[in-house]
């Protein structure tokens, strides 16, 4: 089903601790142990909920969708502009995508299944040293996972914590040391009183100091779930970056022949 865009104005659910426990079954050393995890949780819980909750999410075997991202110059134009299509599924090994990007070199795509990545070029497979194979991975892991919020944050080794602001709340995020590709990553969201989704998303990278601050609007429903459409980068009160996610179909059939990895190549 194509995404649409959901109601904001929707009733803001109010979850009691032992409901949010239950539906939801923190996870994380001590993630409900203390006060500020059992905040995070209740506030993590209400976004679950009202995105569908995690019996939903469950019942997500695969998506077809495009990511488009937008670099904006310095008086607020476009300057660059690229879609990706990505194709995800669930499986016994894990969770796989597909990539496919177009660059004016031709078409690249990009698999990680969990186990294994690669990439081609025009159907032609790329040493791994290669910059499109070598990120094969990160990028793999980067689009489900934004698409599986905020369900994944409920997955194991996901730290979370919370404490209350002037008019909201910011919800602390931090991974044990074996939970993807970067660990060291963390995030803090941001509610208002009168929202569950979260109206800010900031980072701050493994092995650095910087904090990179996102603006998420555009929250789309896509049955069984919603997701988060437009995210957008600030430098300050300039706008650099924007990632679009649209043109969603939930649980298409996916070959298997999406995710075969072609005869590598030496180099």
């Amino acid at each position: 089903m194509r995404g649409q865009p959901s109601r904001r104005g929707r009733a803001v659910l109010v979850l009691s601790v032992a409901a949010t426990a239950a539906g939801c079954g923190g996870s994380g050393p001590g993630a409900a142990e203390t006060a500020e995890g059992i905040l995070a949780d209740s506030l993590i819980g209400r976004w679950t909920e009202v995105a569908g909750g995690l019996r939903a999410w469950k019942t997500v075997r695969s998506a077809r969708y495009t990511v488009t991202t937008v670099l904006y110059d310095s008086v607020g134009q476009v300057r660059w502009m690229r879609p990706r299509r990505i194709e995800f599924r669930k499986t016994e090994r894990g969770e796989e995508a597909r990539i496919e990007r177009p660059e004016g070199e031709g078409l690249y795509v990009q698999v990680f299944t969990g186990d294994t990545a690669w990439a081609t070029l025009n159907g032609h497979a790329l040493p791994v040293d290669h910059p499109a194979a070598a990120e094969a991975e990160y990028v793999g892991r980067d689009v489900v996972y934004w698409f599986g919020l905020p369900y994944k944050l409920w997955d194991p080794g996901v730290n979370r914590s919370a404490r209350r602001l002037e008019g909201g709340y910011e919800v602390a995020v931090t991974f044990e040391s074996a939970v993807g590709a970067h660990p060291g990553d963390r995030y803090f969201y941001y509610f208002t009183d009168e929202d569950p989704f979260p109206e800010e998303v900031h980072y701050i990278e493994e092995g650095k100091e910087s904090r990179s601050r996102t603006v998420w609007s555009d929250f789309v429903v896509a049955e069984p779930i919603t997701f988060v459409g437009t995210r957008r980068w600030y430098d300050g009160g300039r706008l650099t970056k924007e990632l679009r996610m649209d043109d969603i179909v939930v649980n298409p059939d996916l070959a298997d022949s999406l995710y075969a990895a072609p005869r590598p190549v030496r180099g």
